[in-house]
């Protein structure tokens, strides 16, 4: 409804965000399984699109959350507590999770957009290739393209 009262800009060249806190209860329906994912539990981010009335203007879309609120009980997001013993890249638990959950949904977003979902022989999209890997900065990214 937004985009048809005029209150959004439509653009069909931008991604829409929606960021939120990680303490906020959110849960989403597979499109793959159908089944029902639980924020901070099964995902730490999602991204996708959808057409608009008119069916030819395709709106790309994110939702961001702070998943530094997710607790100790095997939660998927949690892993960003352990995954790197020298901390996090700017040593902000909150913050590094939101840009590094921002970076991976915005390549997948940008990729995927149309529903010709990209997967490599794993089973995961390209922003899964280096997820919560924040490592050390030597000035080179830790991330390869091409």
């Amino acid at each position: 409804p937004l985009f048809n009262t005029g209150k959004l800009p439509v653009d069909s060249n931008g991604v829409y965000t929606l960021f939120f806190r990680g303490d906020i209860t959110a849960t989403l329906v597979s499109p793959f399984s159908g089944a029902l994912l639980y924020w901070l539990k099964d995902f730490c981010g999602y991204h996708a699109a959808f057409r608009l009335s008119n069916g030819n203007t395709i709106i790309k879309f994110m939702v961001i959350g702070d998943p530094s609120y997710a607790g100790a009980n095997g939660e998927q997001c949690e892993q960003i507590r352990f995954s790197d013993p020298g901390g996090t890249a700017n040593n902000n638990l909150g913050a590094d999770s939101m840009v590094s959950v921002y970076a991976h949904e915005m390549a997948e977003t940008i990729t995927n957009y149309n529903g010709a979902w990209y997967f490599n022989s794993n089973g995961n999209e390209n922003g899964d290739a280096c997820f919560w890997d924040f490592g050390d900065y030597s000035g080179n990214s830790n991330m390869v393209a091409g």
